[in-house]
């Protein structure tokens, strides 16, 4: 029997209306998003099969996981091998092993990612807004220094067009820079930002900024009452605010928290210890975990974090998948489990929803050399033409719109509980209950309080935070 949409929206947080943009009761007061870019092999994760070790000759098909399953403390519930410590959380949390999409988004990451960060196709129309520009306008600040949409993580960098375009599907879209994030690159580095330069005293930049306020009084009226200025004008104030935040202090970790917690954050594999150490961001994403709950603590609202995405790198597996998988196990299984366990242990996982996600699922290549496939991608492929000829082929290489799956922890789900089953043989479809992603996020903004036909007009028209406010 398959769960009709609103019935898989239900089974995340208590029942409470979608329609008519009746009030919800909020399951959730903060969110940490963990952002897993791309393309996590979810038959080596979340959702194991038989596990099928390597020999020379075998065909693509027989490949169904490259590591053994492992019992968690939920009952039924299985992961990869590898993420022991996560499985030692799983009683706390949910699983979507049906994340599907009618959208087969091929060699393509960034639009796959474009879609999984702001629910719309590119292109929308409009520049579409990030989840969390979303849940920041929608909200609000949860405390009046820290700014409601914080993204840890990523570099601040524009001098591609991907990384542009990366910069544009997880910023505001036409909210305006007012929602957008603000960008903390590497928690161990702090923020240059938050501090005044070498000399200056805080009341001499509190006069200088008072002077400039004045200074816009000689302005031209229609100048003074643009919002572009007005929106400048914010962005100062919000910037001076901050230097004296909690968002400031969050950063003091190093010397607040005891040694042993700062360890238990810790990936659990070298730089060094990489088949290529270029695919290393491990005590980067680690630490902001570790700061985003900090952050939590401090009253933030909703905080992206990120294991940066580079092209051939992190998730983004083309060759060596068994080897590299086993890697990038290492980096994130400790730290998100202690982030799990961090934040129940405080009292905060309740009231704090911790989602888990990333732009698509992985599959046997179609063709020998992975990324390369004749069609672009291999979402109905068998493996049965395919020789694995050496270890670099064993492993998912291939992208896999069809199916992925997301996490949730806290926040009103269900605990220790599994939604929908894949198929036991390639292609690793959904075969009961697939969910949209746009349901999945329906489900999110319903934890916070936020009706599904919750809009925004642009153009002259509404924009909704989910697919035209549909629920059904």
């Amino acid at each position: 029997m398959q769960l009709t949409r609103r019935e898989f929206i239900a089974t995340g947080v208590a029942a409470a209306s979608l329609y008519g943009g009746e009030k919800i009761t909020p399951k959730a007061d903060s969110i940490i998003y963990i952002w897993l870019p791309g393309g996590m092999a979810q038959t080596d994760l979340w959702d194991p099969k038989k596990f099928t070790p390597y020999t020379t000759g075998m065909k693509g098909s027989q490949i169904l996981g490259t590591c053994d399953k492992i019992p968690t403390s939920a009952d039924g519930i299985f992961l990869g091998a590898g993420l022991d410590n996560l499985a030692h959380v799983m009683n706390r949390g949910a699983m979507l092993r049906t994340l599907s999409s009618e959208t087969k988004f091929g060699a393509v990451h960034l639009k796959a990612q474009y879609y999984a960060n702001t629910g719309y196709l590119f292109p929308s129309g409009v520049k579409a807004p990030s989840i969390g520009s979303i849940v920041g306008r929608t909200l609000g600040r949860r405390n009046a220094q820290i700014p409601a949409y914080i993204y840890i993580g990523r570099d601040v960098d524009t001098s591609d067009e991907e990384k542009l375009f990366i910069s544009e599907y997880i910023g505001p879209g036409f909210y305006g820079i007012n929602h957008a994030p603000f960008m903390i690159p590497d928690p161990a580095k702090g923020l240059a930002t938050l501090n005044a330069v070498a000399g200056m005293q805080m009341d001499r930049l509190d006069r200088r900024q008072q002077y400039l306020e004045s200074m816009t009084g000689v302005s031209q009226k229609a100048l003074l009452e643009s919002s572009k200025a007005s929106d400048y004008t914010k962005v100062m104030q919000d910037a001076r605010a901050m230097m004296d935040s909690p968002v400031k202090r969050a950063f003091n970790y190093r010397t607040e928290e005891k040694p042993e917690t700062i360890a238990a954050y810790e990936p659990e594999i070298a730089e060094t210890a990489l088949l290529d150490p270029a695919y290393f961001h491990g005590n980067r994403f680690s630490h902001g975990l570790l700061l985003a709950r900090r952050l939590v603590e401090a009253g933030s609202r909703f905080i992206q974090v990120e294991y940066q995405y580079g092209p051939f790198k992190g998730f983004d597996m083309h060759e060596n998948g068994r080897q590299r998988m086993v890697e990038m196990k290492k980096q994130i299984d400790r730290p998100i489990a202690r982030l799990i366990q961090d934040l129940d242990e405080r009292g905060l996982l309740d009231r704090t929803l911790v989602v888990i996600a990333s732009e698509f699922g992985r599959t046997i290549a179609s063709a020998p050399a992975a990324g390369q496939e004749p069609d672009g991608f291999a979402e109905r492929n068998t493996g049965e033409k395919l020789v694995i000829e050496n270890e670099k082929m064993y492993g998912f290489h291939g992208h896999f719109s069809s199916c992925s799956c997301m996490l949730f922890f806290g926040g009103g789900f269900k605990k220790g509980y599994v939604h929908g089953r894949t198929a036991d043989q390639h292609p690793l479809e959904p075969v009961e209950k697939p969910v949209a992603l746009i349901d999945a996020y329906a489900t999110i903004f319903k934890a916070l309080g936020i009706p599904a036909d919750t809009n925004y007009v642009t153009e002259g028209r509404p924009f909704y935070v989910t697919n035209n406010g549909k629920n059904c």
